[in-house]
């Protein structure tokens, strides 16, 4: 059965937890924010995260949900990855714009939640044929799903919200990011250095270890990494002290790069 990111109000949350109990009462692995966001987590790598594991986004419509901001930037982040988008109908308003062209279910009908779950199911149907297999590596490794590839390793949850950070951090920072490879799919980010562009630093989808490596190129020599050591495991950067002395590691790295 599918993993469905809720999104919504959390002025609904009265209306929403029948729902979601009734999906898992089904067999629906759901995700919703104030289950699934730990204390102290960043709201925004954890949301994101979220819908990059999920297989369908499914949006509880109301009056509050149609006019938050949140649920929109939702709902066109699960467009950009390509995720498959239900609206479920609980007031009585006009669908807005970006979902109008959407299928829905009108949750007060009798028949509403029978709607919604078999079109999740038929969803779930379609997936097995067109999702790659737990456990095995794209051939085109994208943004779109690299991220819930790294979500199926070891340690998933952890690995993949810290590559997402990293992955905005060489947006922000690096003068090109890519990805590739295929029997080990990973990130690069990339620095320009005269007339030569080279690898800053890689994140890789090691099956065991998912890790992040620092190119030998870059020159790295920092007793952080200990001697000679330049790959460090993602799970290693799990909490924020970690993950913020690795960026102010490779930030002096770039400088020196730009000598």
């Amino acid at each position: 059965m599918p993993s469905i990111f809720i999104s919504h109000s959390n002025q609904d949350n009265a209306i929403i937890e029948p729902i979601v109990q009734q999906l898992r009462e089904a067999g629906m692995g759901v995700w919703i924010d104030y289950e699934n966001i730990r204390g102290g987590a960043e709201w925004l790598c954890e949301i994101e995260a979220g819908i990059a594991r999920c297989e369908a986004v499914l949006v509880i419509l109301s009056q509050a949900s149609a006019a938050s901001t949140w649920v929109k930037r939702e709902c066109l982040y699960a467009f950009q990855l390509q995720k498959p988008l239900l609206v479920a109908l609980v007031a009585d308003l006009l669908i807005p714009l970006h979902l109008i062209n959407l299928q829905y279910c009108d949750l007060r009908a009798s028949q509403g939640m029978t709607k919604l779950l078999e079109s999740l199911r038929a969803l779930s149907s379609a997936g097995e044929e067109a999702a790659y297999a737990h456990g095995s590596v794209s051939e085109t490794p994208l943004e779109s799903n690299f991220f819930p590839y790294l979500a199926q390793l070891p340690q998933g949850d952890i690995v993949a919200l810290v590559a997402q950070d990293l992955y905005a951090f060489a947006q922000k920072n690096a003068d090109a990011v890519d990805f590739g490879g295929q029997k080990r799919p990973g990130f690069h980010a990339r620095l320009q250095a005269g007339r030569r562009r080279i690898t800053w630093f890689s994140v890789w989808a090691y099956r065991k270890q998912p890790a992040l490596q620092i190119a030998r190129a870059a020159g790295l020599q920092s007793p952080a990494f200990g001697k000679g050591r330049s790959t460090i495991p993602l799970r290693n950067l799990h909490n924020a002290e970690s993950l913020e002395g690795l960026k102010s590691l490779l930030l002096d790295v770039k400088s020196r790069i730009a000598l």
